[in-house]
């Protein structure tokens, strides 16, 4: 196994972070600064650190330790939560426990980013049953596309988002691309490719994205600006690796191990503070503080594997 970067666990803290602003705030100066990229960063990264080769069976046991057991831990908890809910002042939406069952685009709080982690899991099991085939996977990744700016309630129709994962292809296989062509990438080039698509969200040419609705933007374009910003900031995160040492680097990779259990819970929090739309600077700092302190917490005791998806710190 490889060296861990410190500097990409430190952009995947950043990303996880962006992720619980877009859903504090819902303004468009927050939807031009983190839509654009939040989302489709991990995506990127998928395809960045894919390792060729494993089997399916082999991925499906990876991805489910990783993403499927934390997914499934943290949807029984707050489903109980939804439950007392209910029990206890009877004003729970109409339709929230069937749509927290279905998943995908149908699910909001406390379940609002669900969807990430269960298209993440069927993208990893897709990517893997089809990577001795590139050309299908180009072509349903580039129709899946297609569908999604043509008819984007026919992307979300489907239960855990799993419609959403043949567009989101695209994501994956620009990260693969990237991986090739990192040898040759600078600081400066990174720079340059962050400019870019910061420019074309700045000029209006192209609109933010929204995968979770199937919305991917400006047709290409929007696409097209989300690896810009993804690649420029994978390449800024690696050149970082040097330049933080022993001590920080543990620090930033155990805090980038609690991820997905901050991911699944933050809505939760943001569901019992009853958050606006307009947000708050309170409830973003009880948004991502209590889930990573809890998470933090489960890090180092035996229920790590259900509750964050990795072993207790320090296990075996």
């Amino acid at each position: 196994m490889g060296v861990r970067s410190a500097g990409v666990d430190l952009l995947r803290i950043v990303g996880i972070a962006a992720v619980v602003v877009g859903h504090v705030w819902t303004d468009p100066v927050t939807r031009a600064v983190v839509y654009p990229w939040h989302v489709p960063l991990f995506f990127v990264l998928t395809g960045y650190f894919w390792t060729p080769g494993r089997p399916v069976a082999g991925e499906l046991r990876k991805r489910w330790r990783s993403l499927g057991l934390p997914y499934v831990v943290w949807f029984v908890l707050l489903f109980a939560a939804l439950v007392a809910a209910e029990l206890a002042t009877g004003e729970v939406a109409d339709g929230a426990f069937r749509n927290a069952l279905y998943g995908g685009s149908a699910a909001v709080r406390p379940f609002s980013a669900f969807w990430f982690v269960s298209v993440l899991f069927l993208l990893a099991l897709a990517y893997r049953a089809l990577e001795r085939f590139p050309a299908a996977v180009w072509v349903l990744a580039l129709t899946g596309l297609a569908v999604a700016y043509l008819a984007p309630k026919v992307v979300t129709a489907g239960p855990l988002g799993a419609l959403l994962v043949p567009a989101c292809l695209v994501f994956v296989l620009a990260g693969r691309l990237l991986r090739q062509l990192r040898p040759r990438l600078s600081a400066g080039t990174a720079v340059v490719l962050l400019a870019l698509g910061a420019g074309l969200v700045l000029s209006g040419l192209s609109d933010p994205l929204d995968v979770k609705a199937g919305d991917f933007g400006t047709p290409v374009l929007g696409v097209v600006t989300a690896v810009l910003i993804s690649g420029g900031l994978v390449v800024l995160a690696e050149e970082l690796d040097g330049r933080i040492g022993g001590g920080p680097a543990r620090t930033i990779s155990q805090v980038s191990a609690c991820g997905i259990a901050v991911v699944l819970s933050h809505a939760a929090v943001l569901w019992v503070l009853h958050t606006p739309p307009t947000g708050g600077w309170p409830h973003l700092a009880a948004a991502l503080l209590l889930p990573w302190a809890f998470a933090l917490v489960a890090l180092r005791t035996p229920a790590s594997p259900y509750l964050v998806g990795t072993k207790p710190e320090g296990g075996r």
